[in-house]
């Protein structure tokens, strides 16, 4: 297994990247194993529309529609990139690390 160095990182518009639009028009929680398995939890949040539950890598995550009042229309670029806050510059997804994106984690 190849080891990657998670301080380099590729540019976010020149990763390859399925999920992109995701990282500025989503926002996801993490929920424990419990939350994950408790059906009502399930039942109630799926209700709610946009609305996703899922696991990446033994994690648990809600993740619903919220978009950031700086992402462009198409959701792809920051409307305000030059004075983003620091949370964002400082953000890496695993596209950023060259790690695989795998959008089939339902």
């Amino acid at each position: 297994m190849e080891e990657q160095n998670i301080f380099e990182r590729i540019k976010c518009a020149d990763a390859d990247c399925p999920e992109r639009i995701d990282c500025c028009t989503t926002v996801r929680w993490r929920i424990t194993l419990d939350d994950y398995k408790d059906r009502r939890f399930r039942d109630w949040w799926t209700l709610h529309e946009g609305a996703r539950i899922y696991e990446e890598d033994g994690v648990y995550y809600i993740q619903w529609p919220m978009r950031c009042k700086n992402v462009s229309e198409d959701g792809l670029s920051c409307l305000d990139y030059e004075a983003r806050p620091e949370i964002c510059r400082k953000y890496v997804c695993r596209a950023m690390t060259g790690a695989a994106v795998d959008s089939n984690s339902e």
